[in-house]
């Protein structure tokens, strides 16, 4: 029953019982008491008494509607006013609007839902807050971890300029440009810091704007391009990688350079995470009216409170302390980047198991074949071994 119901039939039943009760009130005393004390009644004294007695019953009236129907009103402003103040624990004299046997008292039972409500906000403010707590901390330690990882190579290039620069040493030619290497590299780490941070604030924009550029492409000669791409990389010279796909061609209106950034950032990660050896496995299927790409290996897997927070940003996994040049925002990324072009993402990992991510995009049937215009040579890729599930 509704509230407005549910207030009608409750002031109904109030005004009913106070009319009826003045009524009585007022013929007993006329008929009863009143000849006991004068003995010749006029009209004059019937209509004396009849003011009395309407006059104390609607006052009576007032207070017992003000009790019963403000009464529960009052309590539900102070615990509306305690969420405002942020204090989200139950109202001490919240277990005496309810009977020994756990139900609403009638008075109370008449703001049943809004009750319930506030209840259940209650939980949820303080699960938010718990919640927003825990974010904040996270965040402290993601700058603190970003400060460490920008210090760092800011380092080694003060350091290897001041040598270049230092004037009581002559240094060769081949000295020179291994210093000059290093600052390279250093230097390339802190732009790729900088354009994650410059990303993520470009995601995170209320309006949701991001220059996405798709075009409709074959996502099976796409990723496995990215696939040989990786496979060439050096720190991947330890790892087998192996690529299947159900279909020779699977046609998808997705962001070459982002696509690339989200197939790219998942591999990479299965690389830099995992001991030398490790098998990765990339596999294209097409199912209904979506292209799923599943990148599994059978590495160390992740614990549970890994998993938990793993598309979260400023969510390390490691501590400032580790060799991951992370910036806790490659997940975070690759999540807002696969939502961005209309998709999902998945995860299933347990330690020692190995980690599988399964990514969910529309395909369009409607596509051209897409033109490879680079020399993608593969050094190792193994186009038919995958793991059954």
């Amino acid at each position: 029953m509704r509230i407005k119901t549910r207030f009608t039939i409750h002031l109904a039943l109030g005004l009913i019982l106070w009319l009826l009760g003045t009524g009585l009130l007022g013929v007993f005393i006329i008929e009863g008491i009143l000849p006991l004390f004068v003995t010749d009644v006029t009209i004059d004294d019937e209509g004396l008494v009849i003011g009395w007695v309407f006059g104390i019953s609607t006052l009576l009236c007032i207070v017992l509607f003000g009790w019963y129907f403000g009464g529960p009103i009052g309590f539900i402003m102070a615990w509306i006013h305690r969420l405002s103040q942020d204090n989200y624990e139950p109202p001490a004299d919240l277990s005496k609007i309810y009977t020994r046997k756990g139900k609403l008292r009638m008075r109370f039972r008449l703001y049943q839902e809004v009750l319930e409500h506030l209840q259940s906000l209650r939980v949820k403010l303080q699960a938010n807050e718990i919640e927003r707590s825990r974010i904040e901390e996270a965040k402290q330690e993601w700058i603190a971890g970003i400060s460490h990882d920008l210090k760092t190579p800011l380092t080694y290039i003060k350091g290897y300029s001041a040598l270049l620069l230092n004037e009581q040493y002559e240094w060769s030619k081949e000295e020179a440009i291994s210093f000059i290497r290093e600052m390279d590299d250093k230097g390339k780490h802190m732009e790729e810091l900088i354009q994650d941070l410059s990303l993520v604030t470009q995601l995170n924009r209320a309006d949701g704007a991001l220059p996405l550029q798709k075009t409709n492409q074959d996502i099976v000669e796409f990723t496995k391009r990215v696939v040989a791409d990786i496979s060439n990389n050096p720190q991947a010279s330890s790892y087998h990688l192996h690529f299947l796909a159900d279909l020779p061609a699977i046609y998808v209106d997705f962001d070459s350079k982002f696509m690339q950034r989200i197939l790219q950032n998942m591999m990479m990660n299965s690389i830099l995470h995992n001991p030398e050896h490790t098998d990765i496995y990339v596999q294209i299927s097409n199912i209904g009216e979506h292209a799923v790409i599943r990148i599994k290996d059978n590495g160390v897997g992740m614990p549970a409170h890994m998993l938990e927070h793993l598309f979260q940003q400023y969510y390390r996994g490691t501590t400032t302390d580790s060799s991951s040049e992370g910036t806790g925002l490659g997940m975070a990324i690759v999540y807002k980047l696969v939502q961005a072009h209309g998709g999902t993402i998945h995860v299933e990992s347990e330690p020692s198991q190995g980690t599988s991510f399964t990514i969910r995009l529309p395909k369009n049937e409607g596509g051209e074949p897409f033109e490879e215009t680079a020399d993608n040579s593969v050094r190792k890729i193994d186009i038919t071994a995958f793991p059954s599930r």
